[in-house]
């Protein structure tokens, strides 16, 4: 058992420090994403065997990384490797149960979901105040990182015809939020999948049908709304950041409900693809989704539409 734990240990150690390093040595082509599956190594330890293999293995990686730089170092370790330590924490939490004490009950998904929006938001956040604590500092930062961008790539000067500086900071941030959420979601899920398939006493997760976020979290979006409205300046662009982040979590909420509500149709699976088909081709379909999730809000919207029905 030990064996298998120090094979798997230095797999994670190589693979995560791979993905992160090979985007750096000027490669290009579809290879250059690898750096999207950095936490999918340490999600896997963190499932099988618990948060401090996570530490174990970000460490080594860390100083393999370090010989790339030390400002790289810093940003593997703050985007990637500490918040894959914060959530394998609460993905390994657990509590016995019942009189024979055999039933194991684990931290719930949905709370671990609310926990990678809230952490995405919390990265975002350093990111725009790492650019500049106000807005004019903030908007030359942003004006620097395009101009450079032109400068490599010229071509995506006619493909990004952004002339305004407001609209140029605002949706950087929203960009960002939603990029973090997605990676790691998808990796965790993919983590979860391969696990299972290893290891068949692994925990076992709540269906994605079972997705929900706290009842607070409603509250937090009319707040950030009202000040994405009437703040001004880096305020407002900290709160846009916020509403993008609890609207993209609401979305995923609305899939949930709806992955849930055609449990016993017949035609589920042509149901759920062109669903997903029209969200990827056409993005605002993602709008109804959204108030779907938003509407389930206090968590009992899939029971009223059964009952209903």
């Amino acid at each position: 058992m030990i064996k298998k734990q120090i094979s798997i240990l230095l797999l994670a150690i190589l693979l995560q420090a791979l993905f992160f390093i090979y985007p750096l040595s000027g490669n290009s082509g579809i290879l250059f994403n690898l750096f999207l599956f950095c936490p999918l190594p340490l999600y896997f330890l963190g499932i099988l065997f618990g948060y401090r293999y996570v530490i174990f293995a970000s460490i080594p990686a860390i100083l393999i990384i370090y010989t790339y730089g030390f400002n790289i170092a810093i940003t593997y370790s703050l985007f990637f490797a500490l918040p894959c330590v914060y959530l394998s924490y609460y993905i390994g939490l657990n509590k016995v149960s019942g009189s024979d004490a055999k039933e194991v009950i684990w931290y719930p998904l949905s709370l671990i979901f609310s926990k990678i929006i809230m952490l995405s938001l919390f990265l975002s956040l350093i990111g725009i105040l790492f650019l500049g604590t106000n807005i004019i500092d903030y908007n030359e930062t942003i004006s620097t990182i395009y101009s450079d961008v032109y400068q490599i790539r010229p071509d995506l000067e006619q493909t990004i015809q952004l002339n305004n500086i407001a609209l140029m900071s605002a949706s950087l941030p929203s960009i960002l939020v939603a990029f973090w959420i997605l990676i790691f979601l998808v990796n965790l899920w993919i983590a979860t999948k391969i696990t299972r398939k290893i290891d068949s006493n692994a925990r076992i997760w709540d269906g994605f049908d079972e997705i929900s976020l706290p009842k607070h979290f409603i509250y937090l979006l009319m707040a950030f709304l009202v000040l994405a409205f009437a703040a001004q300046g880096i305020i407002k662009v900290i709160s846009i950041t916020g509403a993008t982040a609890i609207l993209m979590g609401y979305s995923i909420n609305g899939l949930s409900v709806l992955h849930n509500v055609t449990k016993n149709f017949n035609l589920r699976p042509l149901v759920l693809t062109t669903l997903y088909i029209l969200v990827l081709l056409f993005v605002p379909f993602i709008i109804p989704v959204t108030i779907l999730g938003i509407m389930d809000y206090k968590n009992n919207l899939r029971n009223k539409i059964k009952s209903r029905r």
